[in-house]
């Protein structure tokens, strides 16, 4: 085989394999099996005659710890972040047993609020009186000293 056959081969090879080879992942996340399995590794390589110390191991434990809470915590606060957008009616419940004024154009009124509730795609609530308003229409609110 004559030595420009040969360029063209190995050519050709190093193309092929720079087309199959997968790009390295960039997995930079610290999670903690992550953690656990470095945390092992480090054990089982350490120097029998030098250990880790307690103290330092102690420590690395209380790290595993703190992530996994973090982690759950961010878990749970994101559900409840997912949450709270599903049911609008809730953020004006607090509302009930409380005085509120409205002004609604021309027209503004005073009244205890006694529920809360959905009409249409509008936010109502209704007063002691019967009246029912628009979220949007509320200026003030006060406890109801009756």
């Amino acid at each position: 085989m004559d030595p420009i056959t040969q360029m063209n081969n190995v050519d050709a090879i190093n193309k092929a394999n720079v087309n199959t080879q997968k790009a390295p992942v960039n997995n930079t996340e610290m999670n903690g099996d992550s953690f656990l399995k470095l945390f092992i590794e480090s054990l089982k390589n350490q120097d029998p005659m030098a250990p880790m110390d307690q103290a330092q191991m102690m420590g690395q434990l209380t790290q595993l710890t703190m992530i996994e809470t973090v982690t759950n915590m961010k878990a749970a606060v994101d559900k409840l972040m997912s949450n709270s957008g599903a049911n609008p009616i809730g953020d004006y419940v607090d509302l009930i047993g409380k005085k509120v004024k409205i002004e609604d154009g021309e027209k503004s009124a005073e009244g205890v609020v006694i529920s809360v509730g959905k009409q249409g795609e509008n936010l109502i609530f209704e007063m002691a009186n019967g009246d029912a308003y628009n979220v949007n229409t509320i200026v003030g609110v006060t406890t109801n000293n009756e």
